[in-house]
């Protein structure tokens, strides 16, 4: 699987609100837990200018997902959007949603989508809500939409959810964890001026204030956008393992049915 991962062009994730509006159970990038907190614009640009600048980066990633959290809670997502489009204007771009306030967005929202050809990426959690109407309206505003997986492979959409397994004092094999984790060196984060490994790596914040836990990043764990040369340099980051690692008991990961977060640690904790 391992080299199946490598071998795929590495994905973008772009954390455009920590928060949510489901409470997912286990979330994979912690929003239950999460303060109301929403990607600065002004520090979003400078980080996409120094992304385009990076030789070689054209053609190198599969994708850009813009995502959460839940994204559409932002208040200037269509500056998102178009900034996202004007700085990379060959990247595949996508905005990740679960759905729920897509029959509220207005005229700005979908002409962005159209003009930046941003497509549109709609979670089916097992919600009292029609989806495929939901898709038929992005259709309708001419938007590009489609139905996300889990990583699981689940076919219907969220049904199942993997679950993490977290190990907050850290002793797990750090070489170990990374050749069994099945988002590192794929899914790449971008968050604070910087290139993370993984949703762990660059966003257990929120987990270890909540929960008092001492869960500090390294240095190590993140690949500063000023310090890229060349995408062979990201190429070298996302191929090794990296401290938090060793946060991250990877055998011990977990399929469970979905179900709204009770915000108890034992929903991203390793099994004891």
């Amino acid at each position: 699987m391992r080299l199946a991962q490598m071998a795929a062009k590495p994905l973008l994730d772009v954390q455009v609100c920590d928060h949510c509006n489901l409470r997912c159970a286990g979330c994979l990038h912690f929003a239950p837990l999460a303060d109301e907190r929403c990607l600065d614009v002004s520090a979003y640009e400078r980080d996409l200018s120094q992304l385009a600048s990076i030789d070689g980066i054209e053609g190198y990633l599969g994708s850009i997902a813009l995502m959460g959290g839940e994204p559409l809670l932002h208040p200037r997502l269509v500056d998102i959007v178009s900034t996202t489009r004007s700085h990379l204007p060959w990247q595949n771009v996508i905005l990740c949603t679960n759905g729920l306030l897509l029959k509220h967005m207005d005229d700005d929202f979908w002409r962005a989508l159209v003009e930046c050809d941003v497509g549109l990426l709609v979670s089916p959690y097992p919600l009292r809500i029609n989806y495929d109407e939901l898709a038929a309206l992005a259709r309708a505003k001419g938007v590009r939409v489609g139905f996300a997986q889990d990583i699981t492979g689940t076919v219907n959409g969220k049904e199942a959810f993997l679950r993490l397994a977290i190990d907050p004092k850290g002793e797990c094999d750090q070489a170990r964890s990374f050749t069994s984790c099945p988002f590192g060196g794929r899914y790449l984060q971008l968050a604070r001026g910087a290139i993370w490994p993984c949703q762990v790596a660059a966003h257990h914040g929120s987990f270890a204030r909540r929960f008092g836990y001492d869960m500090h990043d390294s240095p190590d764990d993140s690949l500063p956008l000023s310090s890229v040369g060349s995408t062979d340099d990201i190429e070298t980051f996302r191929r090794m393992p990296h401290p938090m690692c060793r946060h991250c008991d990877n055998d011990a990961l977990t399929v469970a049915p979905w179900e709204r977060s009770k915000l108890a640690a034992d929903e991203w904790l390793a099994p004891r």
